[in-house]
């Protein structure tokens, strides 16, 4: 809902009673790169690896914050990941991200589209793969994900531009 304040000022509540809740450090996480503060939120996901090594929403993000300067071995990283967790949705939608960064539309679709069938109800990875569809003029598919994404986002948490995805449907209309 973008009440990052209030967001933030519940997770450092529960951090007081329990300073090691991954989910409560990975909701830190998430808003310290919201704001802009890169450093922050890796160091609070290399707190949630601390206690919880095999975090793969953790190892993701990091992955997906380093992952462009040095986008090989990001990648090998991430397919080892999924190759033992396969049902991974985090870890999927950090492999789009990486090969979005690259430009790798054809493969950054397939990993979204894993991530979203893994998720459905994650509006993000909805967007994504419409996003991925719209670079590779699909025009009909994307139009269709950007709605499927803003419905998504009327009842989940999402990250995305949701007047930009509604200009973009308009768009790809004409």
């Amino acid at each position: 809902s973008d009440r990052l304040d209030e967001a933030h000022h519940g997770y450092e509540q529960v951090l007081r009673s329990d300073p090691r809740n991954a989910d409560a450090l990975l909701g830190l996480a998430v808003i310290a790169s919201q704001r802009g503060n890169g450093e922050r939120a890796q160091a609070l996901y290399l707190q949630v690896l601390e206690s919880d090594p095999g975090n793969v929403t953790a190892q993701a993000a990091l992955i997906n914050m380093r992952g462009q300067s040095s986008a090989a071995r990001s990648e090998s990283r991430l397919k080892t990941l999924i190759a033992k967790q396969p049902d991974s949705a985090a870890l999927f939608f950090a492999l789009g991200n990486l090969y979005a960064g690259q430009s790798r539309w054809s493969e950054a679709q397939q990993a979204y589209f894993q991530s979203y069938s893994l998720e459905p109800g994650n509006a993000d990875h909805v967007f994504n793969v419409a996003v991925s569809l719209d670079h590779l003029r699909q025009k009909k598919l994307a139009a269709q994900y950007y709605r499927m994404a803003l419905t998504a986002a009327e009842t989940s948490p999402s990250a995305f531009d949701k007047n930009a995805a509604a200009q973009r449907i308009l768009d790809l209309q004409q």
